[in-house]
Formats: C-alpha cells, sequence, structure tokens
C-alpha cells in the first residue's frame, strides 16, 4: 500500500465540518467523489478540507492512483453518509475515491481497496462492516463501483479488499453508469433489472414499487420479486407522484427512487424532447413539468 499522507485539518475546520471525536469506527463506508474533471485528485479533494469545505461535508481519507491523504482522525465523525447522526457519520470511517479523468481510476480503486484493508485490521472489522454510501442513505453512490464502470464492480471491489485478483479482462471496456441502455435486462433478478432502468434497487424502494404494483407485504420474497420484475416489464409503470412541492428535479427524482445524477437527468430529458441538456434552472424546470405530467 502507498504511504498514507496525512493533512489533518485544522480544529477550527473539524469544529464546523464533524460532529467531533468519538467515532468507535464500526464500519467503513467508501464513496467515489463524482468529480472527473481533470486535477480533481487525492490532493485537491484534501485542499478543499483544509480550506473549509464549502459543502456542509467531510470524510477521513481520499485515494487517488498515486497517493492516499488522511484530513481527519479515524475517531472523529465526519459528514458523509447522509444520515444525519445515524451510524453511517457517527461510526464509519469515509473513504473518497477519485475519478479524476486524467488519473488511473482501476489504480486508484485498488489503493483504496489496500487502505480498505488496512483500515479493517487496524479496527478489527469484519468484511462485512464494509459499506456503501448507499447503505445509510437513498444515493447512487459508490456509483461508478455500482454500476461496473471499467470493468470493475462492488463485488470486484470486495474481491480487492479480500486481497484476491478479481476477474477483469483489461480489453473489456463495459458501457458506463450513464450510457448504460433502459430495460435491456433479460434475467430474473429485479435488482439487476432496476440498476438497468437507472432505478433505486433497494429494498425501500422495491417496497415501495411493489406497493403501487398491487403487491402487499412485501418482504423481498423470491416469489414477490418476480412478481414484481414482471409487471414492470409488462407495461407502464405504476404512476409515481413523488413530491410534487417541490421544485427541485434532484429532490424529485429521489421522491420517486430514480438517479439524480446530471448523466441521468441528461437521459430522460433527450426522452421528454429536450436538447441539448446542461442542467440550466429552465431545462430543469422543463423536465420536471414533462415527469409530472
Amino acid at each position: 500500500m502507498v504511504a498514507i499522507k496525512q493533512q489533518i485539518v485544522s480544529q477550527d475546520v473539524m469544529n464546523k465540518r464533524s460532529y467531533g471525536h468519538g467515532n468507535p469506527c464500526k464500519y467503513i463506508t467508501i464513496h467515489q467523489t463524482g468529480n472527473t474533471s481533470k486535477g480533481a485528485d487525492a490532493q485537491a479533494h484534501a485542499n478543499i478540507q483544509s480550506r473549509l469545505n464549502p459543502r456542509q461535508a467531510s470524510w477521513h481519507y481520499q485515494v487517488d492512483d498515486k497517493e492516499i491523504i488522511q484530513s481527519f482522525p479515524d475517531t472523529v465523525k465526519c459528514w458523509h453518509a447522509g444520515d444525519g447522526d445515524g451510524p453511517g457519520n457517527t461510526s464509519s470511517i469515509a473513504i473518497e475515491i477519485c475519478i479524476n479523468s486524467d488519473g488511473d481510476y482501476k489504480k486508484a480503486v485498488q489503493n483504496a481497496a489496500k487502505l480498505t484493508k488496512y483500515l479493517m485490521d487496524k479496527h478489527r472489522l469484519g468484511i462485512d462492516k464494509v459499506k456503501q454510501h448507499g447503505d445509510w442513505y437513498r444515493k447512487d453512490c459508490p456509483a461508478q463501483l455500482r454500476h461496473g464502470y471499467k470493468g470493475i464492480t462492488w463485488d470486484d471491489f470486495i474481491t480487492m479488499v479480500k486481497g484476491e485478483a478479481p476477474a477483469i479482462k483489461p480489453t473489456e471496456k463495459p458501457t458506463p453508469p450513464s450510457k448504460k441502455p433502459s430495460g435491456t435486462y433479460t434475467g430474473n433478478s429485479i435488482v439487476d433489472y432496476l440498476k438497468s432502468i437507472g432505478t433505486n434497487s433497494s429494498f425501500a424502494n422495491r417496497a415501495k414499487l411493489a406497493a403501487q404494483h398491487g403487491i402487499r407485504n412485501y418482504k423481498g420474497t423470491a416469489a414477490q420479486n418476480l412478481d414484481l420484475l414482471n409487471k414492470l416489464r409488462a407495461g407502464k409503470p405504476a404512476a409515481q407522484k413523488g413530491d410534487m412541492k417541490t421544485n427541485s428535479i434532484v429532490d424529485y427524482l429521489k421522491s420517486i427512487g430514480v438517479d439524480s445524477s446530471f448523466a441521468n437527468r441528461e437521459k430522460l430529458a433527450a426522452k421528454h424532447g429536450i436538447k441539448n441538456y446542461t442542467g440550466t434552472a429552465s431545462q430543469n424546470t422543463q423536465l420536471l413539468k414533462k415527469l409530472r405530467g
């Protein structure tokens, strides 16, 4: 593993961007930055934290293809999991994997896997304690790992953490999340089907979809999942009203369990006849109206 460089934030930053000390370090939460800009590497993200992140967010480590930088001590309760004072923020260590376009993505993931194993050993944690951001809060993160970007899935990452070599062919070029075709999955997994159409596949959202399609007391059984899969494939999904008060397209998509990333909004905009989507306020308002209509 590459050496861990410490760039611990000041006490003032720690006071303003964390719940302070007391993290029992029961879990390790994996994130990906979502920033593909050139230069958005570990040092850039560490600098953002040192200068007081303008967002109400913080994390312990940032990792790229060349280095690992620590910004907060493991024992600090950072703001990264989206669950307030829940277990994600207050009892886990956060790792952000950089996805900058000028970096070696696979190497960054490998470095993050080695850091994860190091922290597991340090805090005596099992592999079951390694979590995704999406396990704590309804968010498609770490998005690239969840969608198998560059041939590396979440299962491959866990395999790396275990110190095993995942079966990844160097020449494979799987479609990244934003380009994944809609509804082309032909198997019998409801989770994989929902992922193929850019929809939240968590148990909570499946229960919501099941209720909308007349499947009562959803427990996630094989029979219920197959029934739900068949209903979703049969035709137009049941109407999802979602949050009818919000004027935010991101919040609305979250309220109906749909991926709210820019890539998916761009895809939805194209489907609804909104050309050259760049995420402007007027385009977002137009898209929101079309989705609600």
